[in-house]
């Protein structure tokens, strides 16, 4: 015969202790009773009981703030609570779920419904991690009220500083339509709580994986290699085969050659939304066993709560990237193109700098479209749009003007740097073979620049100038590249 079972009952309610004692004995339970949430407590923490059914209105302690005891108590999470209200209102059983009850029932003169649920609930239960049962006596020193009120005050602690955590993320969830703000505030407040040497946050876009690393003091390029060599073996390899982008936090400490203490503590944590992983969390220290047990539920709550924080962020860039971005070529579109080209163009006129424009128009278009449809002629803009963004450097901003026409903006960038850049785009166009059918189509573009100078008042005077360098070019025969005077 197997072993019987042992209920635990809580109600300050005489009458219904012995009701359901006198029930559940003569289904062959053994039965426990506690007249209050404090002996109640005491009593799951000496006897043991393989469930807990306890009423919820009760004076000192009521049956949340004990279920929230017996659940963060490692001695006492495996039991079952069950617990009874003659409250059946829905904020009373979300209040009860989120307390850690197993199962949350409305008092009925009928036990047959919490009988089920103690059946079900007893089928399959949760090994203790303790193999003996000792039977100390209730007035134990272990059990007194002074240690009980220490359990609830650490437990208050620790769901205050829970909490609080919570609360930064959401006021940081503020600052996702500004990257960088957002990773300053992150940083601050990690730095804030933890002592490390290096943190690594690693992000999932659809371009790649980006790494955004904060040092608090300088290491060498050759300990940053072994940090990104440690990561790629923890992460997702799908993840891994796009492009990876190394950044720094504002304020971070700068890579020294020279530096020769090396990485000994390490501790890494996924970003996860349900079951999308769209990260890692990384600490690194030149301490050896940096990241104790504490250190570490610190950091697995900030993995847990800036997840959507950094999602946000995330889904905030790709859609403001797909408002200014041309869908067909990827390159920036027109609206993005003017808003960005007056900054740089103001920029470059106070601090004196260089500054750039190249107009392009494809050559014929009208014909190809007419020759080989639409379709082609999309086709052909699209590689376009890669041709371009290989032959530019990354500070170039490229965008889709309009139709067949291409800019790039160049800033601080002279004459004969452009004259390079405008000539590798002219030429990797020419010796293309572009997609079709029955056969490769060959293309040329025509390019107008034109650069920044003393009498050039505001941007749509150096954008007219660049726009006559390219009819120019178109005058002259096309496939080349004009200068405005």
């Amino acid at each position: 015969m197997g072993k019987t079972k042992r209920i635990l009952l809580v109600d300050d309610s005489k009458t219904q202790l012995i009701r359901l004692k006198m029930s559940f004995e003569k289904n062959g339970y053994e039965v426990i009773t506690a007249n209050d949430g404090l002996e109640g407590v005491s009593r799951a923490v000496v006897d043991r009981p393989d469930i807990v059914v306890s009423d919820i209105m009760m004076p000192e302690l009521n049956g949340y703030q004990l279920c929230r005891l017996l659940k963060n108590d490692k001695k006492t999470s495996h039991i079952p609570i069950i617990l009874l209200t003659s409250l059946d209102q829905r904020q009373d059983r979300f209040w009860g779920i989120r307390a850690g009850a197993d199962q949350y029932i409305v008092k009925d003169s009928n036990l047959a419904g919490l009988e089920e649920a103690i059946t079900q609930l007893l089928k399959n239960p949760v090994a203790h991690p303790d193999v003996e049962q000792e039977n100390v006596p209730v007035n134990s020193a272990s059990t007194e009220w002074t240690s009980i009120k220490s359990n609830v005050n650490r437990l208050l602690d620790k769901l205050l500083f829970e909490s609080t955590l919570s609360s930064e993320a959401r006021q940081l969830a503020n600052f996702i339509h500004d990257k960088n703000d957002l990773l300053k505030e992150f940083k601050d407040l990690v730095s804030s709580l933890i002592d490390y040497t290096c943190l690594c946050l690693c992000l999932y876009d659809g371009k790649g994986t980006r790494l955004y690393f904060d040092l608090r003091q300088a290491i060498s390029d050759k300990e940053i290699s072994k940090i990104k060599t440690y990561l790629m073996t923890k992460i997702d390899s799908e993840y891994v085969k796009g492009e990876m982008e190394t950044h720094f936090f504002r304020e971070s400490a700068e890579i020294d050659t020279s530096a020769t203490e090396s990485i000994v503590s390490r501790l890494i944590v996924p970003l996860t939304i349900h079951s999308e992983c769209i990260g890692y969390l990384s600490f690194l220290s030149i301490k050896q066993n940096a990241f104790a047990p504490k250190i570490e539920n610190i950091i697995q709550i900030l993995a847990h709560d800036f997840s959507m924080v950094f999602k946000l962020m995330l889904l905030y860039e790709e859609t403001r990237e797909l408002s200014i971005t041309d869908g067909l070529t990827k390159l920036y579109n027109k609206r993005y193109f003017l808003e960005i080209f007056e900054k740089e163009f103001e920029r470059a006129k106070r601090f004196k700098n260089d500054l750039c424009l190249i107009v392009m128009d494809i050559d014929h278009f009208k014909s190809v479209n007419d020759t080989y449809g639409h379709l082609q002629g999309d086709s052909v803009l699209k590689e376009i749009g890669e041709i371009i963004n290989k032959s530019i450097r990354k500070i170039d901003i490229p965008a889709r003007y309009g139709g067949e026409e291409f800019v790039v903006i160049a800033p601080n960038t002279n004459m004969q740097d452009i004259k390079m850049i405008a000539e590798r785009i002219r030429q990797a166009t020419e010796s293309h073979a572009f997609e079709a059918e029955p056969q490769p189509l060959k293309i040329t573009v025509s390019i107008g620049v034109a650069t920044l100078n003393g009498t050039t008042n505001d941007k749509l005077e150096l954008i007219k100038l660049a726009d006559d360098a390219l009819y120019k070019a178109k005058h002259e025969g096309r496939n080349q590249v004009c200068f405005a005077d």
